[in-house]
């Protein structure tokens, strides 16, 4: 893609953004939000529930979508039927777009989360200049996607920037990941490792992320520490990518990108400590300018995209 990034696409339609906890669906135009609709992602381990409930996100939009992107956290072959999703129970096999599509009437084109929220950054955020970067997704699971050279690069098989399941602890004790394996990067970065290692820390239960920032933004020790271990790791796995493709910068979305003010001081010491050169090292560092919206905007391009 050259130019006008946007002219070059014709106005999409609905774009869904589906995760662990929340489905977050919106009409987008010109990179902008125009109308959402937010519902809880079923608990029950039903494939069929969770579809359901998407497929009332979309109608409560439109009666009649004319076509309808989804990012889910999971990877999806070009026929968009799912491999498996860590923290969604249910969808191993399921063709999320041929079901989606019965249901809505409508074309439906289905892509991994986090490689959906790099589009749509890179057509509406950061990626405007920097032409290679990994949009690294930070919330109930961590992700990753990639552009390369300013192009979108999902990997020959959908599996590209699956940074959340690089193993950065082989010891015995590690703890157990959503996929089956132990010590994966997101076992000490996403959402329930921080509530975990703030108890451990000295914390208490808390509901969400927010609550962690705020006692660390008040000095409670607690907070600190669990951001502080959290960076640590997260620049561990994050340096392997450095070191590996030199990329223009590292952006960050999700819930706990929040709280990466935090974050940031040790993941760039721990970036200084395990990348091979001292540029890789500094390599920036930023937020998405696109926030929680990045995964809806890029994902109503999709349909457009042929994804």
């Amino acid at each position: 893609m050259t130019g006008n990034r946007l002219e070059q696409i014709r106005p999409p339609v609905i774009g869904v953004d589906f995760g662990g906890t929340g489905i977050k669906a919106g009409i987008v135009e010109g990179g902008r939000v125009l109308r959402s609709f937010d519902e809880p992602t079923p608990t029950t381990g039903r494939a069929e529930d969770v579809l359901d409930a998407i497929a009332r996100a979309v109608l409560a939009l439109t009666p009649k979508p004319e076509s309808v992107g989804i990012a889910i956290p999971g990877e999806v072959d070009s026929e968009g039927r799912c491999w498996g999703l860590p923290n969604v129970p249910g969808f191993r096999g399921v063709n999320l777009g041929v079901r989606l599509s019965e249901k809505l009437g409508c074309p439906v084109a289905v892509e991994n989360d986090a490689t959906t929220a790099a589009l749509g950054e890179y057509l509406c955020g950061h990626g405007t200049r920097f032409p290679s970067f990994l949009m690294v997704t930070l919330g109930t699971g961590v992700g990753g996607g990639l552009v390369l050279g300013g192009q979108l690069y999902p990997g020959a098989n959908g599996f590209a920037g699956e940074i959340g399941h690089i193993n950065v602890d082989r010891s015995e004790g590690a703890p157990p990941c959503g996929c089956g394996r132990r010590g994966c990067l997101e076992t000490y970065t996403g959402t329930a490792a921080l509530k975990r290692m703030f108890k451990t820390f000295g914390g208490y239960d808390v509901a969400g992320i927010k609550e962690i920032a705020d006692n660390a933004r008040a000095g409670g020790r607690a907070g600190l520490d669990t951001f502080q271990a959290m960076g640590e790791w997260l620049g561990r796995g994050l340096s392997a990518i450095q070191n590996t493709l030199d990329l223009n910068a590292l952006i960050f979305t999700g819930g706990i990108s929040n709280a990466f003010d935090l974050i940031e001081p040790s993941l760039r010491t721990a970036l200084r400590e395990n990348c091979v050169a001292e540029p890789l090292a500094e390599v920036p560092l930023v937020v998405s300018e696109l926030g929680a919206q990045a995964g809806v905007i890029g994902a109503a391009h999709l349909p457009q995209l042929g994804a």
